[in-house]
């Protein structure tokens, strides 16, 4: 007769006992003295901001969370146990799933020593209170795994938490600067400025998000944080790029140095914006379009202005200018680099010379130059320069009646 040994199946209907299941109760009953009490309703928010770390999931979540409800505040004090005792029926009726369903996200919050079995010997969950609501008896899942891993449980939540603010900020200062680098390379290519370093800003900003998205995806802060440090090191390429090619002296984007004086328009989003300047562009020998006058002075004449002109209304701007006989690329050129020496970001300038047009930025840029070298700006040249262009995006913005008030103290345009 031969015999034949058979793996245990668990044929008496208790729950198998397994290596880990023996480790995790060791590990609770030594931590289990130093327990102290928890504060019931402390225990849905922490559990919130832990599940990912815990890698829990929302169902088995939603059943812990009605557990804790069959629990009393009280049971969670110290040298009492919080025990809850509902059936699997009941709480699939809670849920709105089947018996099954709540059977397998007990095995999961089992597995993650989140709740231990506290069976009877017949297997039901039962329990009785007293007069004062404390627990005589009870058999069903014992809660107290929560309330001896709480302090570990919280310092989960609240690293997840920073994880989480990290990435969300994170994520806003990419878009950022990918809006940033997007701008300049959409003005180089109007502006026909072609090379390899405007080709690396893209890669750089590539490089840098392809990192951060696989940082956020393995959940590593650390790597997720060295991707965006990678970020001002950048903005400050951009920045180099934009002075040293778009802006240089010997470079002009918008048209020769022997271009004919024009004049500056009062609403730059009416006429001669950017986009009008584009579709020029692309006919050889279109005719190019008469700039409007500036509005009337109050005795009823036509103030015009030329870059000399300019150039002796705001002396704060005239000693960027090398030539005595300007013409407006040196008006650009001599914006960009106040720009730079006056603190205000590529992305502010860029949003000016598609807002404004060349000319109407390097104008904005002079006014606000003269303003902080009188003292009359409070707040940050950057704020002040950002606040033209705010006027200027609800049409608000006159920048004829700004050089009228020049001119008065100046005297000196005809």
């Amino acid at each position: 007769m031969t015999c034949t040994q058979t793996a245990f199946t668990g044929a008496t209907g208790a729950r198998p006992i397994t290596a880990w299941s023996r480790r995790l109760v060791r590990d609770l009953e030594a931590r289990a003295p130093a327990a102290g009490a928890v504060e019931r309703n402390r225990l849905y928010p922490v559990l919130d901001g832990a599940k990912v770390a815990l890698g829990l999931g929302t169902p088995a979540l939603e059943t812990l969370k009605h557990l804790i409800g069959f629990t009393r505040p009280d049971d969670w004090q110290e040298g009492r146990t919080p025990l809850a005792w509902p059936s699997n029926y009941t709480l699939a009726e809670r849920a709105g799933v089947t018996e099954s369903a709540i059977k397998a996200r007990l095995r999961q919050l089992r597995a993650l020593g989140l709740v231990a079995a506290h069976d009877s010997a017949h297997g039901r969950r039962t329990g009785r209170r007293d007069a004062s609501g404390a627990i005589t008896s009870a058999y069903g899942l014992d809660l107290s795994p929560l309330r001896i891993r709480f302090a570990e449980l919280a310092a989960l939540a609240e690293a997840q938490t920073a994880q989480s603010r990290l990435f969300k900020e994170g994520r806003l200062a990419l878009a950022r600067t990918r809006r940033l680098v997007g701008q300049v390379l959409a003005q180089a290519a109007d502006l026909r400025l072609t090379g390899a370093h405007w080709l690396a800003l893209q890669d750089a900003i590539d490089a840098i998000a392809a990192q951060a998205a696989a940082a956020r995806h393995a959940r590593d802060s650390a790597a997720f944080q060295g991707a965006l440090d990678r970020l001002p090191l950048l903005e400050r390429q951009l920045d180099a790029t934009v002075d040293v090619h778009m802006f240089a002296a010997e470079d002009d984007g918008s048209g020769s140095k022997s271009a004919p004086a024009i004049q500056i328009q009062t609403n730059p989003l009416s006429a001669d914006t950017v986009s009008d300047k584009r579709a020029r562009s692309s006919v050889p020998d279109a005719p190019a379009r008469s700039a409007p006058l500036l509005p009337a002075s109050p005795s009823g004449s036509v103030f015009k202005a030329r870059p000399a002109d300019l150039l002796d209304m705001f002396p704060s701007a005239a000693m960027y200018v090398a030539t005595p006989r300007p013409g407006w690329p040196d008006l650009h050129t001599a914006a960009a680099r106040l720009r730079h020496d006056l603190g205000i970001r590529t992305g502010t300038w860029v949003d000016a010379v598609e807002q404004l047009g060349r000319d109407g930025a390097a104008i904005a840029m002079f006014i606000t130059a003269e303003r902080q070298a009188r003292g009359d700006i409070r707040v940050t040249t950057g704020a002040y320069f950002a606040g033209m262009l705010a006027k200027a995006r609800v049409d608000q913005l006159d920048l004829g009646k700004s050089l009228w008030g020049f001119r008065g103290s100046a005297g000196a345009v005809q």
